[in-house]
């Protein structure tokens, strides 16, 4: 009866966790999700203090009667203790299945004061010292684990515990050396290759991760996680079937809010705007409070030619995160589009100080040179923003570029400019228009007629 009450408060403890951090929460939800924070602290202290209510009843009977049971108790097979100690590490694993890691370390570091060559305790005094981010002493208790124990699952562990020390001090070479130890002591260890998968994935090895994913899917064929890194490094190597099915294939396994965000991503970066309006609505349907699903749907909207429902899901966004950088960008961008220059002002005036040099940022600054009729400026603004990694600021850039050049009257490097924002946004119809607009500028009425012919309205739209 008492592990689904365990299970119950993990759960609502998580969700506190998830909740408090969200930055839309009010200040009345705040104090209530203490309240039942404090609440749940509070019945697990008395839990905690009648259990070792009952271990004291229970080691007075033993005294009396002997012969009810043994005067030690064995604990996981390897080590007899004292029933105090045991009581002791009990109580030290209550407290670490609740995660509330602060209190269970006392416990478990008193356990192997008195008994050190318990190796389960020192095992958990190094988890709760990692869950602290006390790394230093975490990696003494892993290693001494190492050079005393005779068990090789005990050391596949302390050598994976180390792996994932190393992780987080991103140190992913000495880490992929710990976790192969830990493989060839224990190969069925599905963390340890899942593990050991990632680290060759963020040091850019697609090709040796790949078939170590297998390995963790081939321990635990449910490991959706593993699905969706074999689909990162299959987009990674350009392998887009691979891809499309490993993350449907994940999102088959979990339907996970952040699987289904990569899907909807996928195919924004694919230039299926169709298909991304429908995953990112899918998303939205999965997590209402998820800020970055609403400026998805509105950019592919926006693309699409659907501006008033871009405009509205925008507005969304913001009403639950006002401040949100991306959210603010895209804006102000619409605006700028349908000129709406009043609002721009309003708008950039009750901007964050440091927002102004983000990358996309250039492009606004260029559009806003132009409307100062700083036309060169705008241009080097504009450059600067093709320089940037992000793929959504360079198109915007080259857009930019090529409307700050028909305004210097050059509509031949214009064309290319429009060429490569529509390269890289294939169903962005604007730089489409304005290419044809410069060949028109140009003589070439056959060019321009086949662009604008391109996003004349089509009996089936693009939409869902």
């Amino acid at each position: 009866m008492l592990q689904p009450w365990l299970q119950q408060m993990q759960t609502h403890l998580s969700q506190i966790a998830k909740t408090y951090g969200n930055s839309a929460v009010t200040l009345e939800e705040r104090s209530q999700l203490r309240s039942e924070f404090q609440k749940i602290h509070q019945h697990t202290q008395s839990l905690l203090e009648g259990w070792a209510v009952l271990e004291e009843q229970v080691a007075s009977i033993l005294k009396q009667h002997p012969e009810l049971a043994e005067e030690e108790e064995e604990v996981s097979g390897e080590f007899f203790l004292d029933s105090q100690v045991v009581r002791t590490f009990r109580q030290g694993q209550g407290y670490y299945q609740l995660k509330m890691f602060g209190e269970a370390r006392p416990f478990f570091h008193e356990v192997v004061e008195k008994e050190p060559e318990f190796l389960l305790g020192r095992l958990y005094l190094g988890l709760s010292d990692f869950q602290q981010e006390n790394l230093d002493e975490a990696r003494r208790q892993f290693q001494l684990v190492i050079q005393t124990s005779e068990i090789s699952r005990l050391n596949a562990f302390a050598h994976h515990m180390l792996g994932c020390i190393h992780v987080r001090q991103r140190e992913d070479e000495p880490a992929i050396r710990q976790f192969t130890r830990a493989l060839n002591l224990d190969e069925e260890s599905g963390d340890s290759w899942f593990n050991l998968g990632a680290c060759y994935y963020r040091l850019g090895y697609y090709h040796e991760a790949i078939p170590i994913f297998f390995h963790a899917l081939r321990v635990d064929e449910e490991d959706w996680e593993a699905m969706y890194y074999l689909s990162c490094c299959y987009e990674k190597l350009g392998h887009h079937d691979s891809v499309s099915y490993w993350r449907m294939a994940t999102y088959q396994k979990t339907r996970h809010p952040a699987v289904v965000e990569s899907i909807a991503r996928h195919f924004e970066e694919r230039g299926e705007p169709r298909q991304a309006i429908q995953w990112y609505r899918k998303l939205i349907q999965a997590d209402p409070q998820r800020v970055g699903a609403y400026h998805g749907l509105s950019w592919n909207l926006w693309v699409s030619g659907k501006n008033e429902e871009a405009m509205a899901s925008l507005k969304k966004g913001l009403t639950l995160e006002g401040e949100n950088r991306d959210l603010l960008f895209t804006y102000v961008w619409y605006l700028l589009q349908i000129g709406d220059a009043d609002q721009v002002k309003k708008v950039l005036s009750r901007l964050p100080q440091g927002l102004i040099e983000h990358p996309l940022w250039l492009v606004l600054r260029s559009r806003l040179s132009v409307h100062c009729g700083d036309v060169d400026g705008a241009e080097t603004i504009a450059r600067q923003a093709i320089e940037t990694r992000d793929a959504v600021a360079r198109s915007l850039g080259y857009y930019q570029l090529g409307r700050v050049l028909l305004e210097k009257r050059d509509p031949e490097q214009a064309t290319i400019a429009f060429q490569n924002a529509r390269e890289l946004s294939p169903q962005w119809e604007e730089p489409v228009f304005f290419e044809g607009l410069c060949h028109l500028l140009k003589g070439r009425r056959e060019q321009s007629r086949q662009c604008w012919e391109g996003i004349l309205p089509k009996a089936d739209p693009i939409g869902p």
